[in-house]
């Protein structure tokens, strides 16, 4: 089961530069990679750039998919829309536990010494 992730937890979309898959050709064409929830990963061309890629057949656009999906299964840099930096994994990590510890509980009335009768919660 595969995942998207940032440093911050969980993500349901990144992207991939074309770049790393075929150089000159794709360079600045993102490839959308989408989480569905059954942890399958959705790969595809953005709607922007489908006026660039028009002439490329379909299973030239297919092949290229099937090499981004390898790149990212290997690790390569993803990044999140916003440009933040991502990643897959096989388990989404838990959040970190909080520093900031329970207080103990209230002291019992035989807990306080004689003449600090005062200080008990009402």
């Amino acid at each position: 089961m595969k995942r998207l992730v940032t440093i911050t937890g969980p993500i349901t979309a990144a992207q991939l530069d074309g770049y790393l898959i075929e150089e000159r050709l794709l360079d600045q064409i993102m490839i959308q990679i989408s989480d569905r929830d059954d942890g399958n990963l959705e790969f595809a061309f953005q709607e922007r750039d489908q006026r660039y890629l028009s002439p490329f057949s379909a299973a030239q656009q297919a092949e290229w998919l099937q090499k981004a999906m390898i790149h990212v299964e290997a690790g390569c840099p993803l990044e999140t829309p916003e440009g933040k930096s991502a990643w897959i994994t096989d388990a989404v990590p838990a959040k970190p536990k909080s520093p900031i510890k329970a207080m103990r509980p209230a002291r019992q009335e035989h807990d306080l010494p004689p003449g600090l009768e005062f200080l008990r919660r009402s």
